[in-house]
């Protein structure tokens, strides 16, 4: 029977049968998988059948395992997990590093390759450091502590060249210049959303200890994997204080006085998440979110920030009964405080809001945006269009080298943002449009007298929409700066540009340490 030709059984005497003819490679198998009638089944040597979990398998047959024992990781994917190859197949692996020897057990199958955690790690790399968080084992969110920064930039740097290699193989890249790693490798992060749950995760320890807890409330982190299940966090070291002090505070706080946790299954509980934003200006933003209207107890919470953080800049509350935990499902109200906070970016001010957009690790955006105002060669004479804009953070440091900016941005609250940020800072050459940027330049670049010297494009993980490619390829603006948050999606979308554009500059930028994370600015020049 053909590798790619695919059987399907209406009955297990059937599949039997097929078995038993020894039609599959020779021999029947306990390990051989097949699609029956949309629904996984296992044939064992004994001559009966058993759901399988593990694999959809679309060919007639595959041999697959759910583990394998003292296989050598051989390199590190872009998402940061060591690639296994037992017989050939391609095995992704959690929390592991190049030359380390492991068991590991595969939880999910894909049609050509299988996602793996370690059971057993037989030798350390040399690269292997112990995590300086003591919730590391538990908390999903800094992946990358078992490796020294230093090292995790020089691995950046390989996945940027290894997205281009892949996925635009055709595109001739100029020597990539050394990545811009960040200054502070903790507690960079401008921005924290804690969640409350009363089904809080237990540790190892704690379950091997067999004690009963009646009380598992927790305030912190969803545990990866499990969003019913919330990690209680102690110390988090992602961002500067008083970040940690108000978590912790609000958590005793919540206990002492019976409020209820969220019950992320039932949709119910009174105390649902927390939002705590900081400035390097030294203020401080916080946001609590109640997953039901109790004005009372609303009333104690607010009453408690004021009495024991008075200096606590802005407070907002809001209330979410959707099942979505994204503030933008519920109205939030003002308690106390300034409306915003600011944020200084390179001598010019930003407004931010609770909703508001703004770019997590401060340092290193600053240092981004100076990367591609320094790459744009401004004299004051350019028309610049910023497309995917935000809140206008890359238009405002351009508008003071050029002559006009054009800023395109689909989220309303943004533009606005972006306009009053304009004001604010006396900035007079900024127009800012609301809407979605293959809408926007649908028909090209708007006004024939707008036509622009240069095109700066910021797009989400998905990278640049198709119309918007388009655009760029019937305008071919002279000049293009594209800052990505995703390399393989950058790569793709420069492939299609290289029908009329060079690669003539690429770097990466570190805004996660900590994670695989990377930002990658490259520029593009028109051929002629």
């Amino acid at each position: 029977m053909p590798k790619t030709a695919k059987a399907y059984f209406r009955t297990e005497r059937q599949l039997g049968a097929f078995f038993s003819a020894g039609t599959i490679y020779g021999a029947p198998s306990s390990s051989f998988s097949l699609r029956q009638c949309g629904k996984h089944t296992q044939f064992d040597d004994a001559g009966g059948f058993r759901r399988c979990a593990v694999l959809d398998i679309v060919a007639g047959v595959s041999k697959r395992s759910k583990s394998y024992q003292r296989q050598e990781v051989v390199d590190l994917e872009y998402e940061g997990r060591g690639i296994i190859k037992p017989g050939g197949v391609v095995v992704f692996v959690d929390d592991v590093l190049p030359g380390e020897i492991v068991d590991v057990h595969v939880y999910r199958w894909k049609k050509s390759f299988g996602y793996a955690r370690v059971t057993h790690r037989y030798t350390d790399s040399p690269d292997r450091i112990a995590p300086f968080c003591r919730h590391f084992e538990q908390c999903g969110g800094c992946k990358w502590q078992y490796l020294p920064y230093e090292r995790q930039v020089d691995w950046k740097q390989t996945f940027i060249r290894q997205a281009y290699r892949s996925i635009a193989p055709g595109v001739h890249l100029p020597e990539i210049e050394p990545l811009l790693a960040a200054p502070a490798d903790r507690r960079y992060r401008n921005k924290l959303d804690f969640s409350f749950s009363n089904r809080r995760w237990l540790t190892p320890d704690e379950i091997a200890g067999g004690e009963v807890f009646d009380d598992r409330s927790a305030l912190g982190f969803h545990v990866r994997g499990h969003f019913d299940k919330v990690l209680e966090i102690e110390e988090c070291h992602l961002q500067p204080d008083p970040s940690n002090e108000i978590r912790n505070a609000l958590a005793e706080f919540a206990r002492n006085e019976g409020l209820s946790f969220f019950d992320p299954v039932s949709n119910e509980g009174f105390l649902r998440s927390l939002i705590i934003r900081t400035t390097r200006e030294g203020e401080v933003m916080v946001i609590v979110v109640f997953g039901e209207r109790n004005d009372d107890d609303a009333a104690r919470v607010v009453r408690f920030f004021t009495e024991r953080f008075p200096a606590i800049t802005s407070l907002y509350t809001g209330v979410n009964v959707s099942k979505n935990d994204a503030i933008a499902n519920c109205t939030l109200e003002h308690q106390s405080g300034a409306l915003r906070i600011r944020e200084k970016i390179d001598g010019v001010d930003f407004l931010i809001g609770p909703t508001s957009f703004f770019q997590t690790n401060p340092d290193q955006a600053e240092r981004l945006y100076r990367l591609v105002i320094d790459w744009a060669q401004l004299d004051g004479s350019q028309v610049v269009y910023d497309i995917y804009c935000g809140t206008g953070s890359i238009s405002l440091l351009a508008a003071r080298h050029a002559a006009s900016v054009f800023g395109v941005e689909s989220v309303e609250e943004a533009i606005f943002g972006a306009r009053e940020n304009a004001e604010r800072n006396g900035i007079g050459n900024c127009t800012f449009v609301t809407g979605e940027a293959e809408k926007v330049l649908r028909d090209g670049f708007p006004g024939d007298e707008a036509r622009p010297d240069l095109v700066i494009v910021d797009p989400p993980r998905a990278g640049l929409h198709p119309r918007v490619v388009d655009t760029l390829l019937s305008e071919q603006p002279p000049r293009i700066i594209y800052v990505s948050c995703k390399p393989p999606t950058q790569a793709r979308d420069v492939e299609r540009l290289s029908q009329a554009y060079r690669v003539t500059r690429m770097r990466g930028v570190d805004m996660f340490p900590q994670t695989f994370h990377i930002e990658c600015v490259v520029e593009l020049t028109r051929t002629e």
